[in-house]
């Protein structure tokens, strides 16, 4: 009996330790305000404490999170290097103690930096990369209110180029955009993601009459894929373009790609307005949003 109740200990201890967790709201909190060194600093303090894979996998995706930062900041070219290589490699680390989609988005984050960095061949290779670790995140998870992760598909399709040369298609970053936008947490105000969307919309210039009609095709694509990845890529034609957008009063059937532009303009500048703290990445970004609205209207 007594030796059956230690076992029954024993077991109760690794199974509260397995699942335990470790309260990450302090940490992203200073993330999204912009402490990265505090975040960082905090971090550090969570994998030394850390007793199990679950929550040193939660520390690592984090960790590279922070890299993407650090190296944004970062002068000189071998500087930006040695960061993204160590994020790449908190990244990894993340994948093999417990694997789970964020690991694999700020994989694919400091791999494209990482290209970046080197030079447009290394682009092309980092971009194929940064697919795959993408897909996983849809197709795999299942995970489709990955705002960022969206966003940065979107930008990876808008910035390779098409054709023989590589997989590049402003029409499925258009889409992959629009996702994006619809998944934004409720915390954060993201005007990048306004911004680039508002960018590639006005470059395609569908007036609103090509929209009904590319939105009626798109719609019979979207109705046939079954995979997310690949199925969201048409995920403007998802109502034929028949859906009303939280930041319109019309459906987007009813306005052309430079009206719908300005207007996502215009709302992340009313939104950023309202939001009660700014980091100096959102005052930079709307600034830019601001000069657009001047050229464009």
């Amino acid at each position: 009996m007594k030796k059956t109740f230690i076992a029954f200990l024993t077991l109760l201890f690794v199974s509260v330790n397995l699942f335990s967790s470790i309260n990450f709201s302090q940490v992203d909190d200073l993330y999204f305000v912009d402490e990265i060194a505090q975040t960082k600093s905090i971090l550090d303090s969570q994998l030394n404490a850390a007793t199990n894979n679950k929550d040193k996998a939660e520390i690592y995706w984090r960790l590279a999170r922070v890299q993407v930062n650090l190296g944004d900041k970062a002068e000189g070219d071998s500087n930006k290097l040695e960061i993204y290589d160590l994020g790449l490699e908190y990244a990894n680390k993340s994948i093999e103690l417990f694997n789970n989609p964020l690991a694999h988005l700020w994989k694919s984050s400091n791999v494209g930096r990482i290209g970046q960095t080197k030079g447009i061949l290394k682009s092309l290779s980092a971009a194929n990369d940064m697919r795959d670790d993408l897909r996983i995140i849809f197709d795999e998870f299942n995970d489709l209110e990955n705002s960022e992760a969206w966003y940065v598909l979107g930008m990876l399709y808008n910035t390779v180029p098409g054709g023989f040369i590589s997989f590049g298609n402003n029409n499925y970053g258009i889409s992959y955009y629009r996702r994006a936008i619809d998944t934004i947490p409720s915390n954060v105000i993201y005007p990048n993601h306004f911004k680039e969307t508002a960018i590639v919309l006005y470059d395609r210039n569908w007036n609103k009459n090509k929209r009904t009609k590319e939105f009626k095709s798109l719609n019979s694509d979207w109705k046939k894929e079954s995979k997310p990845y690949d199925k969201y890529a048409y995920y403007e034609g998802m109502d034929s373009g028949k859906n009303t957008p939280y930041y319109s009063s019309v459906p987007i059937n009813k306005m052309s790609d430079r009206q719908e532009a300005v207007m996502l303009l215009n709302y992340a500048v009313a939104k950023y307005n309202v939001w009660p703290t700014h980091t100096a990445k959102e005052i930079e970004s709307i600034a830019e949003i601001k000069d657009l609205i001047s050229k464009w209207t």
